[in-house]
């Protein structure tokens, strides 16, 4: 493929949203509402038509999981550390620095990208299923961690009865259910009749074009409303999310699988730029907001830089 008819209907799209949302045709609670379509029906059928058609191999999958999982430790354990120890957050802070750093704009951003790869998708879209459920929950359980003065057992409980809730919640997301339901479909072999093949994959094309519409608008949105403060926040995490991460993650996936694919995929994964999904999680706790703010604007822009570096070099011309 050529790597133009990759990254210019990308970035076009993007800034479009963006320019949409400057011009002032759209938006927050426009960009929130098609989002409720792209995350709800678009992105689930997409999910349940590529993991169908394009099943994983069970060794790389295990390979996949594993690297990431291994992953996933440095990144979180890097940045708590740094927001405990540089940033003097405390834990609960420090949970919502953590979800911003291991949690990147898959949905919006990076299925776009994957899927217009071929045999990208499948194994990104197992990384959205491990991502879903392992982030969302550690996220929420140091975000609900017991504050001084708390009893043991209590702070225990409240622990695990929102973790759980998170887990649950995970476990139900369209997307990963979507996924999850093409995996199946893939084992038993089933054949979808062709105009019912036809209408899944009529509205799952939707879903590349207008959830990077909505990349653009959120972005935009975020430097209007100017929520870059906490610069030093940003400048300590955003080497973990853009470089260290995938970095780390790619070289054990490499280790387990020596797929390229896959390897490849895993770098694509975690390196994505922070979702905006963080500032909406550390708004419901009231977590180091302002913080997170800054994170996402600032690895938004940075990571589109990035992400194109990462594509000019890894994807073939």
């Amino acid at each position: 493929m050529a790597l133009g008819t990759l990254l210019i209907p990308l970035f076009a799209t993007i800034f479009l949203g963006a320019g949409a949302r400057a011009l002032k045709l759209f938006d927050a609670e426009d960009a929130r509402r098609m989002s409720r379509f792209v995350f709800m029906v678009a992105m689930p059928f997409a999910g349940f038509n590529f993991m169908r058609e394009q099943p994983i191999a069970a060794d790389i999958f295990a390979g996949l999981a594993a690297g990431y999982l291994l992953g996933l430790i440095f990144a979180s354990v890097s940045a708590f550390v740094i927001a405990r120890a540089l940033l003097g957050l405390s834990v609960r802070e420090a949970g919502a620095a953590v979800f911003a750093t291991t949690c990147g704009n898959a949905i919006f951003l990076g299925i776009p990208i994957a899927t217009s790869i071929e045999g990208w998708a499948s194994p990104f879209l197992i990384l959205v299923l491990f991502e879903g459920t392992c982030v969302f929950a550690l996220a929420t359980a140091l975000m609900t961690w017991p504050e001084t003065g708390e009893s043991g057992r209590s702070g225990f409980r409240t622990i695990v009865r929102t973790t759980r809730q998170a887990a649950i919640k995970a476990a139900t997301n369209p997307i990963v259910i979507g996924a999850l339901l093409g995996i199946a479909a893939a084992l038993v072999e089933l054949q979808v009749p062709e105009p019912i093949a036809q209408a899944l994959g009529f509205t799952a094309r939707t879903a590349g074009p207008m959830g990077l519409f909505i990349l653009g608008l959120s972005a935009a949105d975020l430097v209007l409303r100017r929520q870059v403060t906490e610069m030093k926040g940003a400048a300590l995490l955003l080497p973990i999310k853009l470089f260290l991460f995938p970095a780390v993650t790619a070289g054990f996936v490499w280790l387990f699988t020596s797929d390229a694919t896959a390897t490849m995929v895993a770098a694509l994964f975690t390196g994505l730029p922070p979702a905006v999904a963080s500032i909406v999680l550390a708004n419901v706790y009231r977590q180091w907001i302002s913080g997170v703010s800054a994170l996402v604007t600032v690895g938004t822009l940075l990571g589109l830089v990035t992400l194109a570096t990462f594509l000019v070099l890894t994807v073939p011309s």
